[in-house]
């Protein structure tokens, strides 16, 4: 229970996220190779700046398959026109004619379905509108040929209404892709005008004229209505682009902040703690150790004439031993436990739970273990190499951070004074 309880006290005081975790292994793999981890470079893109002429075009295609119902009342308009026809035009060439309408509008609905079924690409949806809406605007626009004939002014009148509607409808239908809109008004209202104006009756050329500002009219509102969705679709892609942005700014500071931690609190070389996080966690731990009544021993290590070793073998042979070294004691304690990097060739361990009697065991395995491993460095065979080791135990030999480690760095002095290559316990005073 009480080694349980000091793993989580461990994970808890070195604080380490999934995301620092992440960082750190990098961070070791960097020290491997004697490298430092870097933050990322380059500047930060401003999205608002972005051009969304891209996603603004989609986003219009998308509204214009959105409600391919509307597609329908060009059916359910043209039976009316057929019924009301029926009786003054001939029967044939209404049928006909009605019979164009059942091959395109459900061609265009079949259009929409797959666009939305398959996401088209933008070009290949945009083409394909512009010509469902050329298509049935000139089936509208064929309306002209009766207008020319129909002596009756009555059914001109209901024939320029239902062609001044149909017109007024593409506002709902097509006006978020100005290409489609115009499609399919100008093939509805320019025959149906030069209709008019070709009867050269006052009236009829009244009508024509009336046609061609009610049209006019329209596409006024359909150009500031296309206006409002592309502005709209604009903000709305540049928002998204920024909300983008700032998610992808948040994990890089995210980023950022686990490797200033990692930095304040390991030693790049060996990948271990480094004295600042050991004096922070080590107060704490203490603290901890006294409310729970349980000891805590600490050891420092010291490699044997290190000096001599990096002025006969070069700095990089002994960064080699170093970073051997810290592995070797990061693999040789409990998860729970606190190894550092003490100073130059100085290496502490934080044992905690432990007294000095189960503290000895693993260190007398680790100077074996250390002593017996073989380092290479450059394809060069280099020579071992031995420890000198002080131990002391809280709240045995002291009571407060700074004393306890005084107390094992006496150990440590009485080690190298006995002839180096063992472990030496302070000493009761």
């Amino acid at each position: 229970m009480a080694a349980k309880s000091s793993a989580s006290a461990a994970e808890g005081a070195a604080g380490t996220s999934p995301d620092e975790g992440a960082v750190l292994a990098q961070w070791r793999a960097s020290a491997t190779d004697g490298q430092v981890v870097e933050f990322p470079g380059g500047a930060p893109v401003n999205r608002a700046d972005v051009d969304v002429t891209p996603e603004v075009k989609v986003g219009q295609i998308r509204l214009l398959y959105l409600h391919p119902s509307l597609i329908l009342f060009n059916l359910l308009n043209a039976l009316l026109v057929t019924v009301v026809l029926w009786r003054v035009y001939p029967d044939r060439l209404l049928i006909g004619w009605f019979a164009l309408f059942l091959i395109v509008i459900p061609i265009r609905l079949l259009v929409a379905r797959l666009q939305w079924q398959q996401h088209w690409p933008a070009t290949r949806a945009a083409t394909w509108a512009i010509i469902g809406s050329f298509a049935t605007g000139a089936l509208w626009g064929l309306l002209a040929w009766p207008i020319l004939t129909l002596p009756d002014i009555l059914y001109q009148v209901f024939i320029a209404y239902v062609l001044a509607g149909m017109a007024a409808g593409a506002i709902l239908l097509d006006v978020s892709y100005l290409p489609a809109f115009f499609a399919f008004t100008i093939p509805v209202v320019v025959p149906a005008t030069l209709a008019f104006l070709l009867r050269g009756d006052q009236v009829s050329i009244a009508m024509g004229i009336m046609l061609a500002a009610f049209t006019a009219v329209q596409v006024a509102v359909g150009r500031r209505g296309n206006r409002w969705i592309v502005d709209t679709l604009r903000l709305q892609a540049q928002r998204e682009n920024l909300t983008a942005d700032l998610y992808r700014t948040t994990a890089e500071l995210t980023r950022r902040e686990a490797i200033l931690r990692i930095m304040a609190n390991h030693d790049q070389l060996t990948g271990l703690f480094n004295r600042y996080y050991l004096l922070e966690t080590l107060g704490r731990e203490m603290r901890r150790s006294r409310r729970q009544q349980v000891p805590i021993t600490i050891a420092i290590l010291d490699i044997d004439h290190f000096k001599d070793y990096n002025d006969n073998f070069g700095h990089q042979a002994g960064d080699e031993v170093l970073r051997t070294m810290g592995g070797i004691l990061q693999g040789a304690v409990r998860g729970s436990d606190i190894v550092c990097r003490y100073g130059g060739e100085e290496f502490l361990v934080v044992f905690l739970d432990s007294t000095i009697a189960g503290a000895l065991a693993r260190l007398d395995e680790i100077c074996r273990d250390i002593k017996a491993r073989n380092y290479v460095c450059q394809d060069q065979q280099l020579p071992c190499v031995t420890l000198s080791v002080g131990v002391a135990e809280y709240p045995l030999h002291a009571r407060t951070v700074d004393a306890l480690i005084r107390a094992a760095d006496q150990a440590l002095y009485a080690a190298k004074k006995a002839g180096r290559d063992c472990i030496k316990v302070v000493e009761q005073s």
